[in-house]
């Protein structure tokens, strides 16, 4: 993997942006997304095939992340940090 960025999307975050040209298709490229969100490291965020507002669902959730590590919720430290993506309906 190849970083690409680092995001400074949110305050007290940071985002790494990872390619993955091995696993991309011929129209598609594949990225992982990991955090570092208050000097905690490694919460991977995505990893997968790109899709359109793929950047306002990452920073959502690390926004979530955030929050509650601001609130003192330290199970989120143990929690599978991932985002779950459904997939698009067809365009008729």
């Amino acid at each position: 993997m190849k970083i690409l960025a680092r995001h400074k999307w949110l305050a007290g975050c940071t985002i790494t942006e990872c390619n993955d040209e091995a696993k991309a298709t011929n129209d598609k490229a594949y990225r992982k997304f990991t955090a570092t969100i208050r000097g905690w490291r490694n919460f991977v965020i995505f990893e997968g095939l790109c899709f359109p507002g793929m950047q306002k669902e990452i920073s959502d959730k690390v926004k979530e992340i955030r929050n509650r590590s601001d609130k003192n919720d330290e199970t989120v430290f143990g929690e599978d940090c991932r985002i779950s993506l459904k997939p698009s309906p067809p365009i008729s």
